[in-house]
């Protein structure tokens, strides 16, 4: 007849089945109950062990928060070293999880940093490529969690090139406004890194960005030359085709786009003919609501003067 109370050995190897069987929530409880066994039965290692598979089933780590990957990184690097984990589809050992870990802490801190905007952009894209660089020293390992907990089988040095697109688009962002043709080099460098990922839809993006950015031209109003669509100029609609007009002076860059039925503004002529149309604009709307008052009066005075004829 098989023990009534199973030890630190068996309360393992029923939690290592739970686990492999998706049921972490009950697996981490066995953890948690072979580590005090084994620490009953005088263990060094195996105490250790099972609190190490514990707290890699606790629900902060399964959803990803911060401070409990580095808790569990931290632990692991102090107490198993090269102790090999079998908890997943394949064993990693304390050391490399542990690495993972760090970097996976890193990532979400830095794709926070990076979707508030907040920081010092150049800090921010070194701290991006650090980042790529350690994912690219793990080459072709599984990234451990996402397996584990989504059956995700993703490579370290596969998270690389989002990282490096992420950096340069960051550059790219922090100088436009004041380098746009060196913002554009950016954001195409960044479009060559997201082809690299795998994601056109950003690298289209980058693309688009980096040849609005490139694009010089010169305002068809006042001359002034302009570098960056939509930082130092814009283009508005005409209603006719221009092209055969001669345009004044001797710069070679453009006043009109390709399609000949948009001229281009520099920010200064543009703030100018919007303010006058937003004058003009709130001029009509005063005189079309004086005209609505106008009406609703004499409206009001037709009514009172109707001479009332009551039904027979």
């Amino acid at each position: 007849m098989p023990p009534l109370f199973k030890d630190g050995s068996g309360t393992l190897e029923q939690a290592l089945d739970l686990a492999r069987r998706g049921d972490f929530a009950h697996a981490r409880e066995k953890f948690l109950d072979a580590s005090r066994k084994y620490a009953k039965e005088g263990s060094l290692l195996y105490p250790n062990l099972a609190k190490a598979y514990a707290d890699l089933l606790s629900p902060e780590v399964r959803d990803g928060h911060p401070d409990a990957l580095m808790a569990l990184s931290t632990f692991l690097r102090s107490t198993l070293g090269t102790t090999e984990l079998k908890l997943g589809a394949r064993g990693i050992s304390a050391a490399d999880l542990a690495t993972q870990l760090e970097l996976t802490t890193r990532d979400l801190n830095l794709m926070a940093a990076v979707q508030s905007g907040t920081g010092n952009p150049e800090s921010l894209a070194q701290a991006l490529q650090a980042l790529a660089g350690g994912y690219g020293q793990l080459g072709n390992q599984v990234l451990y969690l996402p397996e584990l907990f989504h059956q995700k089988s993703t490579t370290a040095e596969s998270r690389v090139p989002a990282l490096m697109a992420l950096s340069f688009e960051t550059l790219g962002t922090s100088i436009q406004a004041t380098d746009p043709l060196g913002a554009a080099e950016h954001f195409q460098t960044a479009q060559q890194y997201w082809l690299q990922a795998n994601d056109e839809a950003r690298s289209q993006a980058a693309g688009t960005r980096a040849g609005h950015l490139s694009i010089q031209a010169r305002c068809w109003f006042c001359g002034r030359e302009g570098k960056g669509h939509g930082v130092q100029f814009v283009s508005l609609p005409i209603d006719q085709e221009v092209v055969g007009l001669k345009d004044p002076g001797t710069s070679p860059l453009p006043s009109l786009d390709p399609s000949g039925r948009r001229v281009y503004v520099c920010k200064g002529c543009f703030s100018a003919v919007s303010g006058l149309s937003d004058r003009i604009a709130m001029q009509r709307t005063g005189e079309a609501e004086a005209r609505v008052m106008a009406e609703l009066r004499a409206m009001e005075q037709r009514l009172r003067t109707r001479t009332f004829v009551p039904p027979s």
